[in-house]
């Protein structure tokens, strides 16, 4: 009888932990997307708005952007610059003009991660685009960090899949 006492009391405590978890992810997730919307730049980021970046995303996640930024200079150096680079607009949104506002949406932990729907806007002079992305969302150094985006746009020419996958593709073309 004690045990299942004692359960019941844990329960309620666990699921606070839980939601705690998601409410400091889902802060997280919102420093990151102010910071991207600050940046009106496209494609891999490099120089200031990487360096402002890093303390947001993960480990992981940087040296992806790392090896993507490299594997463009290595393009760029092959064709003399007489080809676009693989990666243009902005890789962190389904459409490539990128969002002008957000939301973080609803967030789920699962395991390790925590991962939160983010409601995005790109105000057009003809009509508001509307879509959802999911950002993924890891424990590192004590805090919360970005690990992925899965794209969520289900336009023709947005990209597919992940971020993280999106830019193993760029790096595997130039290795």
């Amino acid at each position: 009888m004690r045990a299942l006492f004692a359960l019941l009391l844990l329960l309620p405590l666990a699921a606070c932990g839980d939601s705690g978890s998601e409410n400091d992810a889902a802060r997280a997730a919102a420093v990151f997307y102010d910071i991207r919307l600050s940046e009106r730049t496209g494609g891999v980021p490099v120089g200031d708005f990487r360096t402002r970046l890093r303390p947001v995303i993960s480990s992981m996640l940087d040296s992806l952007l790392a090896q993507a930024a490299e594997a463009e200079r290595r393009h760029t150096e092959r064709t003399s610059n007489s080809e676009p680079p693989y990666l243009q607009g902005d890789i962190f949104s389904s459409l490539v003009e990128g969002a002008t506002s957000y939301e973080i949406g609803e967030c789920d932990a699962r395991g390790e991660t925590v991962i939160c729907d983010v409601q995005l806007v790109h105000d057009a002079e003809e009509a508001p685009v509307q879509w959802t992305d999911r950002v993924v969302l890891v424990p590192e150094d004590g805090h919360w960090t970005v690990d992925d985006i899965h794209y969520g746009g289900d336009w023709d020419f947005g990209p597919k899949g992940t971020l993280q996958q999106v830019l193993r593709a760029v790096i595997a073309e130039e290795e």
